[in-house]
Protein backbone atom coordinates (compact mmCIF):
# COMPACT_ATOMS: atom_id res chain seq x y z
CA UNK A 1 0.00 0.00 0.00
CA UNK A 2 2.81 2.40 0.95
CA UNK A 3 4.64 1.68 -2.32
CA UNK A 4 1.47 2.28 -4.30
CA UNK A 5 0.97 5.65 -2.61
CA UNK A 6 4.57 6.59 -3.33
CA UNK A 7 4.14 5.72 -6.98
CA UNK A 8 0.94 7.77 -7.17
CA UNK A 9 2.63 10.76 -5.50
CA UNK A 10 5.63 10.51 -7.85
CA UNK A 11 3.31 10.40 -10.85
CA UNK A 12 1.44 13.46 -9.59
CA UNK A 13 4.72 15.34 -9.12
CA UNK A 14 5.87 14.45 -12.64
CA UNK A 15 2.53 15.60 -14.01
CA UNK A 16 2.79 18.92 -12.16
CA UNK A 17 6.35 19.47 -13.38
CA UNK A 18 5.37 18.65 -16.96
CA UNK A 19 2.34 20.95 -16.73
CA UNK A 20 4.43 23.80 -15.32
CA UNK A 21 7.04 23.31 -18.02
CA UNK A 22 4.34 23.33 -20.68
CA UNK A 23 2.81 26.52 -19.30
CA UNK A 24 6.22 28.18 -19.11
CA UNK A 25 6.97 27.17 -22.70
CA UNK A 26 3.61 28.51 -23.86
CA UNK A 27 4.23 31.80 -22.08
CA UNK A 28 7.70 32.11 -23.63
CA UNK A 29 6.34 31.35 -27.10
CA UNK A 30 3.56 33.91 -26.67
CA UNK A 31 6.05 36.51 -25.44
CA UNK A 32 8.35 35.79 -28.35
CA UNK A 33 5.51 36.10 -30.84
CA UNK A 34 4.40 39.34 -29.19
CA UNK A 35 7.93 40.74 -29.41
CA UNK A 36 8.11 39.93 -33.13
CA UNK A 37 4.71 41.52 -33.71
CA UNK A 38 5.82 44.64 -31.82
CA UNK A 39 8.94 44.91 -33.96
CA UNK A 40 6.83 44.54 -37.11
CA UNK A 41 4.52 47.34 -35.96
CA UNK A 42 7.43 49.65 -35.21
CA UNK A 43 9.10 48.77 -38.50
CA UNK A 44 5.90 49.64 -40.38
CA UNK A 45 5.62 52.94 -38.50
CA UNK A 46 9.22 53.90 -39.34
CA UNK A 47 8.90 52.75 -42.95
CA UNK A 48 5.75 54.85 -43.31
CA UNK A 49 7.45 57.91 -41.83
CA UNK A 50 10.60 57.50 -43.95
CA UNK A 51 9.91 55.75 -47.29
CA UNK A 52 13.47 56.49 -48.43
CA UNK A 53 14.72 53.82 -46.03
CA UNK A 54 13.40 51.14 -48.36
CA UNK A 55 11.65 47.88 -47.62
CA UNK A 56 14.23 46.13 -45.43
CA UNK A 57 14.03 48.39 -42.36
CA UNK A 58 15.05 46.78 -39.06
CA UNK A 59 14.17 48.18 -35.64
CA UNK A 60 15.12 47.32 -32.09
CA UNK A 61 15.07 48.80 -28.63
CA UNK A 62 18.35 49.50 -26.88
CA UNK A 63 18.64 46.69 -24.35
CA UNK A 64 14.94 46.32 -23.61
CA UNK A 65 11.71 44.76 -24.75
CA UNK A 66 10.16 46.39 -27.79
CA UNK A 67 6.83 44.84 -26.81
CA UNK A 68 6.88 46.57 -23.42
CA UNK A 69 8.02 49.84 -24.98
CA UNK A 70 5.20 49.66 -27.50
CA UNK A 71 2.65 49.01 -24.74
CA UNK A 72 3.82 52.05 -22.78
CA UNK A 73 4.11 54.09 -26.03
CA UNK A 74 7.50 55.36 -24.90
CA UNK A 75 10.81 54.09 -26.29
CA UNK A 76 13.92 55.56 -24.62
CA UNK A 77 16.05 54.70 -27.65
CA UNK A 78 15.11 53.08 -30.91
CA UNK A 79 17.74 51.66 -33.26
CA UNK A 80 16.81 51.75 -36.95
CA UNK A 81 18.75 50.22 -39.82
CA UNK A 82 18.49 49.61 -43.54
CA UNK A 83 20.99 48.24 -46.04
CA UNK A 84 19.15 49.56 -49.10
CA UNK A 85 18.16 53.11 -48.23
CA UNK A 86 18.27 56.25 -50.34
CA UNK A 87 19.90 59.53 -49.34
CA UNK A 88 19.00 62.31 -51.74
CA UNK A 89 20.23 61.20 -55.19
CA UNK A 90 22.41 58.42 -53.70
CA UNK A 91 20.71 54.99 -53.95
CA UNK A 92 21.36 51.76 -52.09
CA UNK A 93 23.24 53.11 -49.07
CA UNK A 94 23.58 51.57 -45.61
CA UNK A 95 21.68 53.54 -42.95
CA UNK A 96 22.05 53.23 -39.15
CA UNK A 97 20.24 55.60 -36.78
CA UNK A 98 19.51 56.02 -33.07
CA UNK A 99 16.23 57.74 -32.22
CA UNK A 100 16.06 59.14 -28.68
CA UNK A 101 12.95 59.49 -26.51
CA UNK A 102 10.38 58.22 -29.01
CA UNK A 103 6.76 58.90 -28.03
CA UNK A 104 4.08 57.02 -29.94
CA UNK A 105 0.57 58.37 -30.41
CA UNK A 106 -2.20 57.04 -32.60
CA UNK A 107 -1.84 56.31 -36.30
CA UNK A 108 0.11 59.09 -37.98
CA UNK A 109 1.16 60.68 -34.69
CA UNK A 110 4.35 60.46 -32.65
CA UNK A 111 7.46 62.42 -31.75
CA UNK A 112 11.22 62.00 -31.50
CA UNK A 113 13.42 64.12 -29.24
CA UNK A 114 16.52 63.71 -31.39
CA UNK A 115 18.18 61.46 -33.95
CA UNK A 116 21.76 60.52 -34.75
CA UNK A 117 22.65 58.58 -37.87
CA UNK A 118 25.52 57.29 -39.97
CA UNK A 119 25.26 56.45 -43.64
CA UNK A 120 27.77 54.34 -45.54
CA UNK A 121 27.84 55.08 -49.27
CA UNK A 122 29.65 52.47 -51.40
CA UNK A 123 31.37 53.54 -54.60
CA UNK A 124 28.69 51.71 -56.59
CA UNK A 125 26.04 54.07 -55.21
CA UNK A 126 28.08 57.10 -56.25
CA UNK A 127 28.50 55.62 -59.73
CA UNK A 128 24.74 54.99 -60.05
CA UNK A 129 23.93 58.59 -59.04
CA UNK A 130 26.47 60.04 -61.48
CA UNK A 131 25.32 57.78 -64.30
CA UNK A 132 21.68 58.83 -63.80
CA UNK A 133 22.67 62.46 -64.42
CA UNK A 134 25.12 61.84 -67.26
CA UNK A 135 22.86 59.47 -69.21
CA UNK A 136 20.11 62.12 -69.29
CA UNK A 137 22.12 63.97 -71.94
CA UNK A 138 24.74 61.38 -72.95
CA UNK A 139 23.05 57.93 -73.08
CA UNK A 140 26.15 56.30 -74.56
CA UNK A 141 28.47 57.40 -71.74
CA UNK A 142 28.22 54.83 -68.91
CA UNK A 143 30.20 54.87 -65.70
CA UNK A 144 33.15 52.51 -66.10
CA UNK A 145 34.51 52.64 -62.54
CA UNK A 146 34.58 54.70 -59.33
CA UNK A 147 37.65 55.16 -57.14
CA UNK A 148 38.30 57.28 -54.07
CA UNK A 149 41.32 59.18 -52.79
CA UNK A 150 40.91 59.53 -49.01
CA UNK A 151 44.07 61.65 -48.72
CA UNK A 152 42.78 64.21 -51.20
CA UNK A 153 39.15 63.79 -50.14
CA UNK A 154 38.00 63.21 -53.71
CA UNK A 155 36.12 60.66 -55.81
CA UNK A 156 37.20 59.85 -59.38
CA UNK A 157 34.63 58.50 -61.83
CA UNK A 158 35.80 56.94 -65.11
CA UNK A 159 33.28 57.59 -67.89
CA UNK A 160 32.70 56.06 -71.28
CA UNK A 161 34.27 53.01 -72.96
CA UNK A 162 37.63 52.30 -71.40
CA UNK A 163 37.25 55.26 -69.05
CA UNK A 164 38.13 57.88 -71.67
CA UNK A 165 36.64 60.55 -69.41
CA UNK A 166 37.77 61.20 -65.84
CA UNK A 167 35.42 63.11 -63.54
CA UNK A 168 36.82 64.19 -60.17
CA UNK A 169 34.23 64.99 -57.48
CA UNK A 170 34.75 66.63 -54.10
CA UNK A 171 32.25 65.61 -51.38
CA UNK A 172 31.12 68.37 -49.02
CA UNK A 173 28.27 69.32 -46.72
CA UNK A 174 26.31 72.34 -47.93
CA UNK A 175 23.20 73.56 -46.15
CA UNK A 176 22.78 70.28 -44.29
CA UNK A 177 23.01 68.16 -47.44
CA UNK A 178 25.87 66.23 -49.03
CA UNK A 179 26.98 67.50 -52.43
CA UNK A 180 29.50 66.03 -54.85
CA UNK A 181 30.91 69.07 -56.60
CA UNK A 182 32.94 68.71 -59.79
CA UNK A 183 36.62 69.49 -59.20
CA UNK A 184 37.73 68.61 -62.74
CA UNK A 185 36.71 66.78 -65.89
CA UNK A 186 39.03 65.51 -68.61
CA UNK A 187 38.33 63.57 -71.79
CA UNK A 188 41.31 61.81 -73.37
CA UNK A 189 43.49 63.81 -70.99
CA UNK A 190 42.13 67.20 -72.02
CA UNK A 191 40.12 69.50 -69.69
CA UNK A 192 36.43 69.79 -70.52
CA UNK A 193 33.76 72.08 -69.02
CA UNK A 194 31.79 70.14 -66.39
CA UNK A 195 28.50 71.57 -67.68
CA UNK A 196 28.97 69.55 -70.86
CA UNK A 197 27.92 66.43 -68.93
CA UNK A 198 24.62 67.60 -67.58
CA UNK A 199 23.86 70.94 -69.14
CA UNK A 200 23.29 74.08 -67.07
CA UNK A 201 22.79 73.18 -63.43
CA UNK A 202 23.79 69.57 -64.03
CA UNK A 203 26.97 68.07 -62.64
CA UNK A 204 28.55 71.49 -62.93
CA UNK A 205 26.26 72.56 -60.07
CA UNK A 206 27.24 69.58 -57.99
CA UNK A 207 25.51 66.23 -57.63
CA UNK A 208 23.01 66.53 -54.80
CA UNK A 209 22.49 70.22 -55.51
CA UNK A 210 20.53 69.69 -58.73
CA UNK A 211 17.70 72.01 -59.73
CA UNK A 212 14.11 71.19 -58.85
CA UNK A 213 12.58 69.75 -55.66
CA UNK A 214 15.03 68.02 -53.34
CA UNK A 215 13.92 64.84 -51.63
CA UNK A 216 14.17 65.39 -47.87
CA UNK A 217 16.53 63.21 -45.90
CA UNK A 218 14.84 60.49 -43.81
CA UNK A 219 13.48 61.35 -40.34
CA UNK A 220 14.21 65.06 -40.69
CA UNK A 221 17.97 64.50 -40.61
CA UNK A 222 20.60 66.95 -41.83
CA UNK A 223 24.18 66.07 -42.73
CA UNK A 224 26.93 67.34 -40.43
CA UNK A 225 30.05 65.77 -41.98
CA UNK A 226 31.26 63.54 -44.80
CA UNK A 227 34.46 61.51 -45.01
CA UNK A 228 36.08 59.87 -48.02
CA UNK A 229 37.12 56.27 -47.41
CA UNK A 230 38.78 53.65 -49.64
CA UNK A 231 35.36 51.98 -50.08
CA UNK A 232 33.23 55.10 -50.54
CA UNK A 233 31.85 57.75 -48.19
CA UNK A 234 30.71 57.90 -44.58
CA UNK A 235 28.15 60.57 -43.74
CA UNK A 236 27.09 61.59 -40.25
CA UNK A 237 23.69 63.19 -39.73
CA UNK A 238 21.64 64.56 -36.87
CA UNK A 239 18.12 65.70 -36.26
CA UNK A 240 16.38 67.61 -33.48
CA UNK A 241 12.83 67.24 -32.17
CA UNK A 242 10.51 66.08 -34.92
CA UNK A 243 7.25 64.31 -35.53
CA UNK A 244 6.97 60.65 -36.45
CA UNK A 245 4.14 60.07 -38.86
CA UNK A 246 3.19 56.99 -40.79
CA UNK A 247 0.60 54.34 -40.05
Amino acid sequence: MTRRLSRVRAAVRRHRVATAAGVALAVLCAAGAGELTARDLLRDRIAGAAPALGGDVTVGGAGGSVLWDLMTRHIPRLDVGSDHAGLGPLPDVSFRAHLDDVRLGGPGRGSVAGTRAEVTVPTGSIGAAVEAVVRATHPSMPVASVDTDPAAGTVTVALGPGGVGLLTLRPAVTGGRVTLTVASLTVLGRPVAADALGGPGGLGGGLGALPGPQRPYPLGLTATSVRTLPTGLTITLKGGPSTLGGS
